[in-house]
């Protein structure tokens, strides 16, 4: 019998024989992902308005000072602003980058004990077993999301500034100006609040379900219920079928039929499934 069992339930363990004892679900915190797309969103806006008031100012009868000299041409003048734009918001985004996704780890990390705390006390019939604490597994995984999300977010500024200064260029060609500017900056604005919030919730899952998985494997949870959530309009055929299935933490399944990856819920690029601990008899 696992000694994660209570007396009691051990007994009751006896008496039902059970083919499956489960704990709850391990979902990933809504509020962690919304505090971190608030603040990839924040910085965005600042970054968008800004680039919108520029690149106006730059096709107005007449220009701003500080950034050209009277006598460049107007294709200099947009080089120098956009560049300009670059080195301005790159700075900032990798300045914001690190706090942002050390307090977004801190954040996971914290859900990621009180789930499995709870989870593993309706597991064991009662156990308070400790979760808290960080294995040196734990502390790599945190370091590692760490340095994946601040890639991620620097990464924002340099896709966004770089589009816009091909399409400053565009416009100066074909002589449209603000009238091709105007709808594309919309676009790439709306485009790229759209991308933070998907980083913001497929970041939040994979931080929480690889916290939980080393959590689950340091209190002895070999096993783990893969459950789809069915919140997509495009559900993975392969993740639908796997959900009610029972797997081994130390032989993880096929989660990408193209590719052979395997891996666990919320490892793929926006999984929405999630993991419960069991305790099987087989």
């Amino acid at each position: 019998m696992p000694k994660l069992l209570t007396i009691r339930k051990a007994a009751w363990v006896n008496a039902r024989k059970p083919h499956i004892i489960r704990g709850t679900p391990l979902k990933p915190s809504g509020a962690v992902a919304g505090r971190y797309n608030f603040e990839l969103s924040e910085l965005i806006q600042e970054m968008t308005e800004e680039t919108y008031f520029a690149v106006r100012e730059l096709f107005a009868e007449e220009h701003m000072q500080q950034y050209f000299a009277q006598d460049a041409t107007t294709s200099s003048q947009a080089r120098i602003l956009t560049n300009w734009l670059l080195r301005k918001f790159n700075s900032r985004f990798a300045k914001k980058a690190l706090p942002i996704a050390q307090r977004f780890a801190d954040q996971s990390n914290k859900h990621s004990s009180a789930a499995v705390h709870t989870s593993i006390q309706k597991l064991s019939g009662g156990l308070s077993l400790p979760t808290a604490s960080i294995t040196p597994d734990m502390r790599e995984i945190l370091k590692a999301t760490i340095t994946e999300n601040v890639s991620l977010i620097t990464g924002i500024s340099q896709k966004y500034l770089a589009g816009v200064q091909q399409a400053v260029m565009r416009s100066i060609t074909t002589g449209n100006g603000m009238q091709d500017l105007v709808p594309y900056l919309q676009k790439k604005k709306e485009y790229t609040l759209r991308q933070a919030q998907l980083v913001s919730m497929d970041q939040t899952r994979k931080a929480f379900q690889n916290l939980g998985k080393a959590r689950m494997e340091n209190l002895g949870i070999k096993k783990y219920e893969w459950n789809h959530s069915g919140g997509s309009d495009e559900p993975r055929p392969l993740h639908v079928r796997m959900s009610g299935k029972i797997y081994s933490l130390d032989d993880p399944p096929v989660i990408d039929e193209h590719t052979g990856e395997r891996g666990i819920p919320g490892q793929a690029i926006n999984c929405r499934c999630f993991m419960t601990p069991v305790i099987s008899f087989d």
